[in-house]
């Protein structure tokens, strides 16, 4: 009975692994309240999930908060900028859908639309992991999703299902864990995005580093 909640016993590690799932999950909601901060709290966030899953240990607020501040610039820019294009692309959406155009400009530009609105989705899903774990100026970061997102589209696939599947539960059976829904995708893509990283960068747990692509 002892060994079963023994600080290395599997049952203990799931338990505390669901409490940092948790905690997080709260940390980031608290952190993105102000919205703008959206980009810098899910780039923390990230830090702490892949460490996390790598068995690195350390103080997860700290180590969230240490992400938050050194990354708060770069990431705001690219939220600001992400959150600005999808506006401008799904208005276009809209109004292409909804609205008297000639059909031959309908037929050619809302299905050019779309596609834009989900390859700008899918680099979005990289955007703050790359920047949690690499070490990159902004155009780096941006052209690094692009080919992410891209090449490596069954997990790119599995990050949105993932995502639809925590929002149809919390929808469906249980609304509370839209606060911690989060906390839940950040840890489950976290290893698909070490699978990733680790392919350009195997030594990607060490500080300052720009994967070779």
């Amino acid at each position: 009975m002892n060994g079963l909640f023994s600080l290395d016993s599997p049952l203990t590690k799931f338990l505390s692994s669901v409490s940092d799932v948790i905690i997080l999950g709260v940390i980031w909601l608290l952190f993105s309240l102000p919205f703008f901060t959206i980009g810098a709290s899910t780039t923390a966030l990230f830090y702490v999930a892949t460490r996390r899953i790598s068995d690195k240990e350390g103080y997860l607020f700290r180590d969230f908060y240490s992400s938050f501040k050194a990354n708060f610039k770069r990431a705001t820019l690219l939220w600001l900028l992400w959150l600005v294009l999808l506006i401008v692309i799904g208005v276009n959406i809209f109004m292409l859908m909804y609205n008297e155009f000639d059909s031959t400009m309908v037929i050619f530009l809302l299905p050019l639309q779309i596609c834009v609105f989900v390859e700008l989705y899918f680099m979005s899903l990289y955007l703050f992991p790359l920047t949690a774990r690499f070490d990159m100026t902004f155009l780096q970061t941006i052209k690094t999703s692009f080919f992410m997102a891209n090449r490596h589209i069954p997990s790119t696939i599995a990050c949105v299902l993932i995502t639809l599947a925590i929002l149809a539960f919390a929808y469906l059976f249980f609304p509370p864990m839209f606060l911690i829904g989060m906390g839940i995708y950040a840890y489950a893509t976290s290893y698909l995005f070490m699978r990733i990283f680790r392919k350009y960068r195997p030594e990607i747990d060490e500080p300052d580093v720009v994967p070779n692509i």
